[in-house]
């Protein structure tokens, strides 16, 4: 990674790319503390968090937009940049989502979540952490370790999170109405940790083309 990044000069006045990426990945990180900080709580606070999910997810698409303009001013390959957009992209798309959730519970007014559910938040939180990890090491990939590996065992732990809050659900029965919003919630977490899942692939990927 050193050697296909070594030919990106940021102009003097600009914010270097690795630092771009490692402050967009601290955005993720905080999105994933106040996600499951507004999963545990009720529907009055939740109301007064969701606008600052808002904040975050606006905030990593103006950092994807000048990572964007960073790449198309590199030296690198096209391959190797649309790896890296791809990377910052999906981080992105991963805060987004943690959105939609807070923004499922809000609109519904929905009740408590199943422990398993509040569980699979707190995974999402490991993997945000390891990825801020991972973004100190872009330039690099080869010292990243178990980064994948770590993100993809979370991942296999949320699925099983999922199905068991669903589970719990169900079982604990109640009107559509109060259960299809925690089951879309349930949805959504499962789709939150995919995307964590697919950021960490694309830096095997980049592992992979700088062997």
């Amino acid at each position: 990674m050193v050697r296909f990044l070594s030919g990106v000069f940021p102009r003097r006045t600009e914010q270097p790319l690795y630092d771009l990426f490692a402050e967009l990945a601290d955005v993720l990180v905080q999105a994933a503390d106040l996600h499951s900080r507004l999963l545990g709580q009720t529907y009055r606070e939740r109301t007064r968090l969701a606008p600052h999910l808002h904040e975050h997810a606006t905030r990593s698409e103006e950092l994807c937009r000048r990572i964007a303009e960073r790449l198309a001013d590199s030296l690198i390959t096209p391959y190797e940049a649309e790896l890296l957009y791809d990377f910052a992209l999906t981080i992105a798309d991963a805060i987004d989502q943690m959105e939609h959730t807070a923004g499922l519970l809000v609109v519904s007014r929905a009740g408590a979540l199943p422990r398993p559910l509040l569980d699979t938040a707190e995974g999402i939180e490991r993997s945000a952490e390891h990825t801020v990890a991972a973004t100190w090491k872009l330039s690099n990939v080869q010292e990243m370790g178990e980064y994948h590996s770590h993100v993809r065992r979370q991942k296999r732990q949320s699925d099983r999170l999922v199905r068991e809050g669903l589970g719990e659900l169900y079982r604990q029965g109640g009107s559509l109405q109060e259960m299809m919003p925690l089951h879309d919630a349930a949805g959504s977490l499962r789709a939150t940790a995919t995307l964590l899942e697919k950021v960490a692939r694309i830096t095997d990927m980049l592992r992979v083309k700088d062997a």
